[in-house]
């Protein structure tokens, strides 16, 4: 299934291919690389040594931004215990609103460390440049749900993310 995500108004295709949707990624295929901050740096080989940021909000929400070289991409995903009605392998739509600059385009529903949530992939470098120079995202989806998450230290954490990813090797492909 291919996805389109629009920023601003101007339409463009954004992102790749959605991999298969049973993937699930467990903290022990996980490994720390560093922290920036409130924002802890891991590796997860699962991806072709992808680098992420997550952070826990007080709330509970899990939020992490990453790398997945073996998909020449990225991803934006969101958990929390409370989003009980989102179901493994649901598809659905995301709009993610930085005030000036929007983006939308198809979420997968996901259990992470036994949190529903949803993940989306994206290929759109201006996404990151977005999440990293902004104070705050308002995120939003097909349920009516919105939650705003504060973006302090984002910036620190994704250049983190790529110091990480610089130190990895190479995706073998199949």
């Amino acid at each position: 299934m291919g996805v389109l995500l629009r920023e601003g108004t101007k339409m463009r295709v954004l992102v790749a291919i959605l991999c298969s949707f049973g993937i699930s990624v467990s903290a022990s295929d996980l490994e720390t690389w560093g922290e920036i901050g409130v924002w802890e740096i891991l590796v997860d080989a699962a991806v072709g040594n992808g680098c992420l940021a997550q952070r826990i909000f007080e709330d509970g929400t899990l939020v992490q931004i990453g790398a997945e070289p073996a998909r020449n991409g990225g991803f934006f995903a969101a958990y929390n215990a409370e989003w009980s009605d989102i179901k493994d392998g649901a598809i659905g739509i995301v709009n993610i609103d930085f005030g000036d600059a929007r983006f939308a385009g198809d979420v997968v529903g996901k259990i992470n460390q036994n949190l529903p949530g949803g993940y989306a992939f994206f290929d759109n470098p201006s996404f990151v440049t977005e999440f990293g120079e902004r104070q705050s995202v308002m995120i939003s989806g097909e349920t009516g749900r919105l939650i705003e998450i504060d973006l302090t230290g984002s910036k620190r954490a994704i250049e983190a993310v790529l110091d990480c990813q610089k130190e990895q090797p190479e995706p073998v492909s199949n």
